[in-house]
């Protein structure tokens, strides 16, 4: 989608209840320090409740976001294949999160914005965190793909050494983010052996 003069790279990151909220953070850091990129915000209910159970401190997720949208207004300006939204990336992506957009529901922001983006040919990025997956699973998750998201298992690589979690996890994000194609986002260094 080409941008007008002067306009910031939209871009929605919505957050769900699986585990990994270590995605999301590194995700919307990366997105907020992005020159010229908006980042517009969602949090699923479910995982407010995970911040609570996983994170030591509390995460003011919204101190990332140029805008915040509630979970359950679907007339949000994300919502419309009218509003230049650059893509989405959904991270964590919950296993419930992807089997309601392969099934075409939309009865939240999340799965509204989720099939905006497919409809209008927009990337949208699964940031995958459950396992295992039944057959049925990949079955809808080959579905997804079909319609044109890109479906990634947060499965970090260990060949670069890490030292911390935080070595784990960025390089995943940025390959993420690199579906998103802006290029204000840094790639991920490539490995070499």
């Amino acid at each position: 989608m080409a941008r007008k003069e002067n306009e910031p790279a939209h871009v929605l990151v919505a957050i769900c209840g699986a585990s990994g909220l270590v995605y999301a953070r590194r995700a919307l850091e990366i997105l907020h320090a992005a020159p010229d990129v908006h980042v517009h915000l969602v949090v699923s209910p479910a995982a407010r409740a995970v911040t609570q159970a996983e994170c030591p401190a509390p995460i003011q997720w919204e101190r990332w976001a140029h805008r915040v949208h509630e979970p359950q207004d679907v007339h949000a300006c994300v919502a419309s294949g009218s509003f230049p939204l650059r893509g989405m990336v959904i991270a964590p992506c919950s296993l419930h999160t992807a089997m309601s957009l392969a099934a075409g529901l939309a009865g939240d922001l999340i799965l509204r914005a989720g099939q905006v983006c497919l409809k209008e040919r927009r990337p949208l990025v699964l940031l995958l965190r459950e396992t295992p997956l039944a057959s049925h699973h990949l079955a809808r998750l080959a579905e997804l793909s079909a319609a044109g998201a890109v479906v990634m298992p947060a499965s970090p690589g260990f060949y670069h050494r890490p030292d911390s979690i935080e070595e784990l996890v960025t390089p995943l994000v940025l390959r993420a983010l690199s579906f998103l194609d802006l290029p204000q986002i840094p790639a991920a260094e490539p490995w070499e052996p």
